[in-house]
């Protein structure tokens, strides 16, 4: 005799684990007022609320009805504001419901417009909050008073359960002395610092770092307001006075990523890397849409990254970095460039230095340049050899991207790499 397992016949816990895999719409559009069975299970299982931009206004009031019984089970929160026929999700919901059980709040692409005074109180209260993320899209701000309350709320929580805190918006962080230390039981933080030239670089940073003495990782990335006008603007960094015995000291940082913006120094790096004694993963990102600036070369001399490094962070286990700059001549001894970082391809494991030049021409697309002679030719082949091992290469294929005019590029790659097996040539090249 043949029997059949129906969906009733599942044990209550084989329900809970299913229900752990979704989130609180599929939820309630799925197997809401199936039987009384699974009406009694819904109220007692953690819920988490997901609501991405192609979500819809009709989904959302749906879900708001069954919250109005279930907000209190609430335990996760990652919402887009702004969705195919709605803006201001997050008012929506935080106008409607109370989440008293919130333990992991997300935030994407808030609107100018949306007001997060209720979201503010309600944070106040969420004693069982972990982590709370906000994620900006560059072109979106927030509201200026909202950003001061928000930061204000977050930083003196007083949840004994608060770990991670993500602000991924536009602030200055002026006013940072006004507080006397973040919340101890903080562990993750990120912050993006955005101000005027001549109030904010990068050793603004350091202030912020007098708050941080039980973060273990750290986030910060740095930019000046306007960039693009601002970088045409020729000025030198003004250090600041700085008494070196009395810069805070982070026993507690492991990980720390710097995405740097703004003119900085090594000088201003230093300082805020000997705060930070036990460090274990530095990630250094530099971005320089424009250096008209007095630019400081010493940033790409790898001794003096060597000598900095072992003497401020001798626990240092993997260091990471990437830079991208925009300048005038002089050009760049590439050459020495690479060399002066081959300490650190011996250092750590897997460590590789790519270096690259790129001629840009106004209004027209990047292209490389005519090649006249062998020397041009030969040049070629060597800035080929910061990226690869040619020795190894055994396949290579010669697309016409550029025109004939680097023809005579391919002999010599092709001589620096012997083992070449299988080979592709545009036809346009044999031709010319």
């Amino acid at each position: 005799m043949n029997s059949h397992t129906h969906i009733e016949d599942l044990s209550n816990e084989i329900f809970f684990e299913i229900f752990d895999y979704l989130h609180a719409l599929d939820i309630f559009t799925a197997f809401n007022s199936l039987n009384k069975r699974i009406s009694s299970i819904l109220q007692i299982i953690p819920l988490r609320i997901l609501i991405s931009y192609d979500h819809c206004y009709r989904q959302i009031n749906f879900l708001s009805s069954y919250l109005n019984f279930h907000s209190h089970q609430v335990i996760s929160i990652k919402i887009y504001d702004t969705i195919r026929d709605y803006s201001s999700i997050i008012n929506l919901l935080f106008n409607r419901h109370y989440f008293i059980n919130l333990q992991s709040c997300i935030f994407f692409s808030i609107k100018p417009s949306t007001k997060l005074e209720n979201v503010i109180k309600q944070l106040k209260h969420l004693n069982r909050l972990v982590s709370f993320s906000i994620r900006q899209p560059r072109q979106k701000n927030l509201n200026e008073n909202d950003k001061d309350d928000l930061i204000r709320t977050l930083f003196m929580h007083k949840s004994s359960f608060l770990r991670s805190i993500i602000f991924q918006f536009p602030y200055n962080y002026l006013n940072i002395s006004n507080y006397n230390s973040i919340s101890s039981n903080i562990l993750s933080l990120l912050l993006w610092i955005s101000g005027s030239p001549s109030t904010l670089s990068v050793y603004s940073i350091i202030p912020i770092l007098r708050l941080c003495y039980t973060i273990r990782y750290l986030t910060i990335a740095i930019e000046h307001e306007d960039s693009l006008e601002n970088n045409h603007i020729n000025f030198s960094i003004q250090p600041p006075l700085i008494n070196e015995n009395l810069l805070p000291t982070l026993s507690l940082v492991k990980s720390f990523y710097l995405a740097n913006l703004a003119r900085c120094d090594i000088r201003s790096i230093s300082y805020i890397l000997r705060c930070m004694p036990n460090l274990i993963h530095f990630n250094f990102n530099l971005i320089i849409p424009s250096a008209i600036w007095p630019f400081p070369h010493e940033l790409l001399n790898g001794y003096v990254w060597q000598q900095m490094l072992e003497f401020y962070i001798p626990c240092l286990s993997k260091f990471e970095f990437h830079m991208s700059i925009i300048k005038r001549y002089p050009k760049l001894d590439l050459d020495f460039v690479v060399h002066s970082f081959e300490y650190f391809s011996q250092k750590y494991p897997n460590w590789n230095m790519i270096i690259d030049r790129w001629r840009l021409y106004r209004g027209n697309p990047v292209n490389f340049l005519e090649t006249n002679n062998n020397s041009d030719a030969q040049q070629s082949v060597n800035c080929l050899s910061h990226f690869v091992h040619l020795s190894n290469i055994t396949q290579i294929e010669f697309l016409l991207s550029f025109g004939t005019s680097r023809c005579q590029d391919i002999q010599f790659i092709l001589q620096a790499c012997p083992n070449v097996m299988d080979l592709i040539i545009s036809t346009e090249y044999l031709l010319s």
